[in-house]
């Protein structure tokens, strides 16, 4: 089961993508990817993004430890992919 999200920004995706990134690997996840699209994977957690023009980020989980809330996974992944 996937649960997509759709995530006002303030940033553009080129200034958001650049600070993801570092927030990302401080927390122990992977972001591959670029400031259009990519993948996130860490702590058995699977997700892809992708910026929708420059107000939106859609965000589709699909994989999570059954034991984690969708709530705290994406707590977690919107905590370095928004402002």
């Amino acid at each position: 089961m996937s649960k997509t999200l759709v995530v006002k920004i303030r940033q553009t995706p080129d200034a958001l993508f650049a600070k993801a990134q570092k927030a990302a690997v401080e927390q122990g996840y992977q972001l591959v990817g670029d400031a259009s699209h990519g993948t996130i994977s860490g702590a058995s957690v699977k997700a892809s993004y992708k910026f929708s023009g420059h107000h939106a980020i859609i965000l589709t989980i699909q994989d999570k430890p059954a034991l984690l809330s969708w709530q705290a996974v994406e707590q977690r992944l919107l905590s370095f992919l928004t402002e």
